[in-house]
Order: structure tokens, then C-alpha cells, then sequence
């Protein structure tokens, strides 16, 4: 559950009881547009995923995967370095100092660079071919991308942010498409696929955007206050949390293989657009919220925490009605004779329940992240990252590769409720004592 205000929170009604229906409306619109557009791009790599799963060799297929899973780890170190310090830092501040703000867009091309380097290494390590090259340059894009949506979020443009996210799941979508009805897929020629859409996504992100990034180049010295105050934490928070939801995906991988990893790598394609929406609708979210806490509107700020988890919980449900649906009725769109059905089930169930305790989770951690409670966000993922471990380790000595996601699930649900107890001191019982 998520933050639950009881002494003086205005539930969901009384927070719209005053509100226009044009309001409204606008509400509906906004979180219409923040959950269909990532899902989108879920969409689009679930169907890129598909075609890939009937041409490439498990192996093949799980370097790839691996990869994918690299990137989003990308994008959780652009959170905890770049993106939400700039959230907060415009949510929180008026624009009094042009040049903390153009430091954070210099800060974002170099972390972009790093990490694409750092993206080409392990794919050497784990494949060859030229497709590892071409990869890195989408990961680059995809950071300069992923703080672009930041930006116009913070901006309160969140239609920039989906504007982007439809136009790159079109383009890679009709890309590949293209590629396979005339025979050319390849590891090469999708992963440029990747490319041409991230460039296109990138564009649609806004001018203002694009001329700061590749124009505006700043002094870092400003980032060492932003660095002990926040990102110290935040990534601190984000490499253990990585630890806690996807440890299996290295352990696995480095210990059993690619090939091995496949089977999980298939599953995951099932809850992608919940994982997607928890990271788009922070996004959206933290803003929001950094204003009303700013302000003292606690009451906006519980309205939108439980508004966030409902929405979260209406998209696992129909997620989890698809994965039944596919696994019961038609299985071979996803599980290819190469693959164990069974190995798939049981990693599609319990990576549903999986992504149940990450919903739990979202609201909560935005709600403290907009707070800045960064360092005690960090040491709950802290302690959850040891449960992970620890259980992924002792079930891939004991059991077969699928069952390192037992782990993953305990470590899940060990953030989860430290999380929302944390909220629920923080929030309940300080108001309480500020109130007396």
C-alpha cells in the first residue's frame, strides 16, 4: 500500500470534490498519457523481442536480453545521478542560477558517454560481432533520451516526454518489421534499428531541449553539492536496488551463460509494461509532489501517492490477465521449441509477483524521493540487497537457473515493507508530533 494519511488526508473524492470536471478530466488525460506512452514502448519491444525469439539462437537472444536489462540499470544511474537531482532541483527551486541548471545537461552527456563505453566492455565480454558497437551508440542515445523525459517532466510537459516515447516505439516497431519481412534480421541490423529510433525520439523531446544538450557546456564544480546532499545516496540506493530486482540476470548469466538466461529473459517481456509505467509514472509524479511538499500540502501530496498506486494496480492486473491468457491459450507465440515451457511459467509467475511488490514500492519511493530522503531511500535498499543475494546465490546452488528469482521476489517484498513503513514515519507519525 502506499502512503495513507489518515489524520487530516483528504481521501481521493474530497481532494476532487472541489475540482471542475474539466479538471478532472485533465487528470485522466495526464495518466492516460503517462501510462500509454511507456507501454508503447513496451509495446514495441515485446514485438522487437518476438521477432527476435523466431530468428536468434538462445544464446544470442539472451546477450541481448542481458544487455536490455544493462540499459535499464543505465537508466536507474541516470536517475540517481542526473534526472531526479534536476527534478528536484526545478520542482524545488526558481531558476535563479542558469548555470546549476546548464551543469546538469553537461553532467548528462558525459555520464551518456561513460556509460556507453561502459555498455560496449560487457558486451565484449559476454558476445563478439560488430552488433556490440552499434549497441553502445544506443545506449548513449538512450541516456541523452531518458533525461530529455526528465526535463519535460520537470518542465510540467509531459506531453514532449510521451510525444517521444510513441514516436520512438513506431519507428523501432516499423524499422524491424521491415528488416524481417525482407529477411535481413540480424543482431546488426536491429540493434541499428535501435539507433534510428532513439534519434528519433530524441527529436521530439523539444528544441530548447536538444540546442542545451549539445550546446551548453558547464562547469561541474555545483554538481559536488548535488553529489553529498543527493546523488551519493540515490546511487547508492539505485546499485543496491538493482541488486535486489535483477542480481539473477548477472548471476545467471556470468555463471550459466546467455543461453541460461534465456528462458528468464523470454518471461520478463510479460511484466515490462508495469516496470515501465513504475519508472514513467515517478517521472510524471515526483514533481507533483515535490510542489506539494514544498508547500505543505500534505493532502495533495497523499491525494496523488494513492491516485499513483491505483493506477499501478489496474496495469499489473491487466498485465497479469495477458501473461495468463498467452501461457494458457497460445504459448508458442513466446516459448519456441528451443525453450522449456515450464521454465518460462514459472518464471513468468514469479516475476508477477515480482512486479506486485515493485508497485507497492512506487508510490512510496517517489513520495521520499521528492522529500530527499535519499539516504535513508539508500539504506533500505541497503538491507533489501543482501536478502537478494543471498537467496538468488543459495537457490541457483540448490535449484535450476529459473528458481534464482525466489531471491529476487524476497528481497522485493524486504523493500517493500521497509519502504512504506519508512513513509509512514516520516509522514504520519511526524505530523502527528508536529500537530501536538
Amino acid at each position: 500500500m502506499a502512503l495513507d494519511l489518515n489524520s487530516g488526508a483528504a481521501t481521493d473524492a474530497d481532494a476532487m470534490a472541489g475540482s471542475s470536471q474539466p479538471a478532472k478530466f485533465a487528470v485522466f488525460q495526464r495518466y492516460a498519457l503517462a501510462v500509454f506512452a511507456p507501454s508503447s514502448v513496451s509495446a514495441a519491444h515485446f514485438v522487437v523481442q518476438l521477432m527476435l525469439l523466431a530468428t536468434l539462437t538462445p544464446a544470442e537472444f539472451g546477450s541481448f536480453a542481458f544487455l536490455m536489462i544493462v540499459v535499464q540499470f543505465g537508466f536507474g544511474l541516470s536517475n540517481a545521478l542526473i534526472s531526479t537531482p534536476y527534478t528536484v532541483e526545478v520542482s524545488s527551486h526558481a531558476d535563479s542560477d542558469g548555470d546549476r541548471r546548464t551543469m546538469f545537461f553537461t553532467a548528462n552527456a558525459l555520464f551518456a558517454l561513460v556509460f556507453g563505453f561502459g555498455v560496449y566492455l560487457v558486451g565484449s565480454l559476454i558476445s563478439d560481432g560488430r552488433w556490440i558497437t552499434l549497441f553502445s551508440i544506443f545506449a548513449v542515445l538512450a541516456m541523452i533520451r531518458w533525461f530529455g523525459r526528465a526535463h519535460n517532466y520537470a518542465m510540467l510537459r509531459p506531453a514532449s516526454s510521451g510525444i517521444s516515447d510513441i514516436v520512438y516505439a513506431m519507428s523501432l516497431v516499423i524499422t524491424v518489421a521491415a528488416m524481417a519481412w525482407s529477411g535481413k534480421l540480424t543482431m546488426e541490423t536491429v540493434t541499428f534499428a535501435f539507433v534510428i529510433a532513439t534519434l528519433l525520439g530524441c527529436l521530439c523531446l523539444g528544441g530548447d531541449f536538444m540546442v542545451r544538450q549539445l550546446g551548453s557546456w558547464g562547469s561541474l564544480v555545483s554538481y559536488r553539492e548535488i553529489w553529498s546532499g543527493q546523488s551519493r545516496w540515490t546511487l547508492l540506493g539505485v546499485v543496491t536496488t538493482e541488486s535486489t530486482a535483477n542480481i539473477h540476470s548477472y548471476l545467471v548469466t556470468l555463471l550459466a551463460g546467455p543461453a541460461a538466461f534465456a528462458p528468464m529473459g523470454a518471461a520478463a517481456l510479460f511484466v515490462r509494461p508495469v516496470l515501465l509505467s513504475v519508472s514513467s509514472l515517478s517521472q510524471l509524479e515526483i514533481p507533483i509532489l515535490g510542489r506539494a511538499i514544498a508547500s505543505g500540502d500534505m493532502a495533495q501530496a497523499a491525494a496523488t501517492s494513492r491516485r499513483f498506486l491505483h493506477a499501478l494496480l489496474a496495469i499489473w492486473v491487466a498485465t497479469a490477465a495477458l501473461a495468463y491468457a498467452v501461457i494458457t491459450f497460445i504459448p508458442s507465440v513466446i516459448i519456441k521449441p528451443a525453450y522449456s515451457l515450464g521454465e518460462v511459467e514459472v518464471a513468468v509467475l514469479l516475476f508477477l509477483v515480482i512486479s506486485l511488490f515493485q508497485v507497492w514500492q512506487g508510490p512510496n519511493s517517489a513520495l521520499l524521493q521528492a522529500a530527499r530522503h535519499f539516504k535513508q531511500l539508500s539504506k533500505v535498499s541497503v538491507t533489501s540487497c543482501g536478502f537478494s543475494i543471498a537467496g538468488a546465490l543459495i537457490a541457483l546452488a540448490l535449484l535450476p537457473p529459473v528458481y534464482s528469482l525466489l531471491g529476487i521476489a524476497i528481497g522485493q517484498l524486504v523493500m517493500a515493507a521497509l519502504m512504506a513503513r519508512l513513509a509512514r514515519k516520516t509522514f504520519v507519525e511526524g505530523l502527528k508530533d508536529a500537530n501536538a
